[in-house]
């Protein structure tokens, strides 16, 4: 009897038990590896849930049952795949094919990389900026948390050799620091599924923070607390708060934002990232997008419950994301015709279907590391303007990190800063991403010497392991790199590594040439390309394909299509009368700012619900009779 009242219970609910899985191995947990787990508190990493899958269902937020055959596949902490095997066997960062230490993370940057202010002759500041917030839906930052809160001691002389540290050593001749007294940056090793006890397996496996699907986490499940701690449950609407007019993630009592100053500076979010300006904007601005498109799906849908309105917003916001990644920013870097011959885009903009259950959602982690190559063009200063768009000063752009409050006061000026010009892509970078990355909570920090370090630690292979799995190009001697990297920049690099075959994958993006067509490396866009591919064939809720879960109709992909980011800025930026036609470009003559009003939008009326609009018609007739 009592069983029988267990099972009503839970049907009343709507509840059920979960099954759980090996978050390393995505396979069902045995009983004994449950005990081993929970003995030693190991369970909130290295074990999930997972409740029964519907296959009709939408996304959920925790990636779970994407995959129906194995539906711990690609979830919240699930681990990167890897494009090649790992450099090494054990926990000791990539050495040279002498066996000798690579030389120092920095002595390569300052060596690669001048530090200068430079112009992007066609890029503006959303270029780096939107790349930067989209890593954040699939990357993670865990390393740098890890830095900022807990392992803060790398560059004490008693703790260097800590087996968490890997810190940036400065030289006693560093041009920037060599009267200083500062010789150390800090820097931690990434934490691994090893750490924490999910795995005996010998090679290390970096723990991933994010689904392993590009499906908006950093706004819908940051830190994998779930949608419900987001949500109005009314009209299907995000939580936001009012501030001087503005709409804002919500304020809260555990949000970080140490930089922020004053008694009027207090906007800090609790439920999203509190870190960079231009995941901050973004943030922002796809948060409002979210509600923008309640409110229009509201308009056409009268009958629609919360939920309803709720996740078809979700759907469509993460929908024009995607669009606006794989076809504006990734046409706008690597060119349409590269695009169109490695299948990424079609000319008919129809639906496509290369999903395959074979596939696990999965993540590459040389990809989540490439993305970072977008630190060269991070702007030193936003160019800030007044309400009527006139020029007034430069600000530090890194002065505003973690400082939400700022920003949520000068909303106004950082969002036509966006259009202005980023770094340029020749061989410097911005003094302030090489010496001053975090300032407020760390004294210096060299942002691509760090990104060079956790490649080593990554297990990434050499430039050289890549250019042949992609190019087929094998290559032993110097002069066999002309092909892609300039006979002053080899030199450059010999100067540095012992051998070709020696030179970190980063430190080759760093000086590579530019793919033909195309304006980024080419060997990045061979990265970015593999991924694009991994992604659409893995996940099962891909915006488009025509017979997932609650698909887009073809009228609906129609109007995806329109998406861009100027669409988006016009929409939900502040003070935004006026765009760049193209986006991600500087102002030019090819390229002039014109009304919002001549902005390719969206026409809602394609989801319009006929169920809804009987019964809103039959509401309106009843209403008339009784009248």
């Amino acid at each position: 009897m009592m069983l029988i009242s267990i099972i009503l219970v839970s049907l009343w609910t709507g509840s059920s038990y979960g099954v759980n899985y090996d978050v390393y191995t995505g396979e069902t947990a045995p009983k004994c590896l449950m005990k081993f787990y929970e003995k030693n508190n190991f369970t909130d990493n290295c074990v999930v849930d997972v409740k029964p899958c519907d296959p009709n269902e939408w996304r959920r937020v925790d990636g779970t049952c994407n995959n129906l055959k194995h539906p711990a596949s690609g979830t919240y902490l699930a681990p990167l795949a890897r494009i090649m095997p790992a450099s090494f066997d054990g926990q000791e960062p990539r050495k040279a094919l002498s066996g000798n230490p690579l030389p120092p993370e920095r002595i390569v940057r300052i060596n690669l990389l001048g530090e200068a202010v430079s112009s992007h002759p066609i890029f503006n500041h959303n270029v780096p900026s939107f790349g930067i917030y989209k890593f954040t839906d699939i990357g993670s930052v865990h390393d740098i948390e890890n830095m900022l809160l807990t392992t803060t001691w790398c560059c004490e002389k008693e703790r260097m050799n800590d087996k968490a540290c890997t810190p940036n050593i400065v030289a006693d001749d560093d041009p920037v620091f060599r009267y200083s007294g500062i010789r150390c940056l800090n820097s931690t090793k990434p934490l691994t599924y090893q750490d924490f006890g999910c795995t005996r397996d010998a090679v290390p496996s970096i723990i991933k923070k994010a689904t392993a699907t590009f499906d908006e986490s950093q706004i819908y499940n940051l830190h994998n607390k779930g949608d419900k701690v987001i949500r109005t449950f009314e009209n299907g609407k995000l939580a936001v708060e009012e501030e001087d007019g503005k709409w804002f993630p919500p304020n809260g009592p555990t949000a970080f934002c140490p930089n922020n100053q004053g008694p009027e500076e207090t906007r800090c979010f609790e439920n999203y990232a509190n870190t960079l300006l231009p995941v901050t904007l973004y943030v922002i601005w796809f948060v409002r997008h979210h509600n923008y498109i309640c409110d229009k799906l509201k308009e056409v849908n009268p009958c629609w419950d919360d939920d309803r309105l709720f996740y078809t917003a979700r759907d469509i916001n993460n929908a024009m994301s995607n669009q606006i990644y794989f076809r504006e920013w990734y046409e706008t870097l690597i060119g349409r015709q590269n695009l169109l011959k490695a299948g990424v885009i079609t000319k008919d903009n129809g639906f496509r279907d290369l999903y395959d259950e074979n596939h696990d959602p999965e993540m590459t982690t040389e990809f989540t590391h490439v993305i970072r190559w977008f630190h060269l063009m991070q702007e030193s200063n936003a160019k800030m303007y007044d309400k009527k768009g006139n020029y007034l000063y430069d600000y530090p752009l890194l002065n505003t990190t973690f400082r939400m409050g700022f920003i949520a006061k000068n909303m106004e000026s950082f969002t036509k800063s966006t259009w202005s010009p980023c770094h340029d892509f020749d061989n410097t970078v911005s003094f302030d991403v090489a010496n001053r990355g975090l300032p407020g909570v760390q004294e210096a920090l060299d942002i691509p010497a760090g990104d060079l370090n956790k490649a080593r630690h990554f297990g990434l292979r050499s430039y050289t392991d890549y250019i042949e799995h992609f190019e087929g190009s094998k290559i032993t001697k110097w002069e066999e790199l002309e092909q892609f990297v300039t006979k002053a920049n080899i030199e450059k690099l010999a100067h540095i590594f012992e051998d070709v075959r020696d030179v970190d994958l980063m430190a080759g993006l760093w000086v590579s040439k530019s793919i033909k067509g195309g304006y980024i490396p080419e060997l990045l866009a061979d990265i970015l390309i593999d991924q694009w591919y991994r992604s659409v064939k893995s996940d099962r809720h891909w915006y488009e394909r025509d017979n997932r879960p609650h698909a887009f109709t073809k009228r609906q992909l129609e109007q995806i299509r329109k998406v861009s980011v100027s669409l988006l800025i016009c929409t939900v930026g502040d003070g935004v009368d006026e765009v760049p036609k193209k986006g991600f470009l500087r102002v030019s003559k090819k390229n002039p700012l014109v009304p919002c009003s001549k902005i390719q939008k969206i026409d809602f009326r394609a989801w319009a619900d006929d169920k809804c609009q009987a019964k809103s018609k039959k509401r309106n007739g009843w209403r008339n009779k009784k009248n």
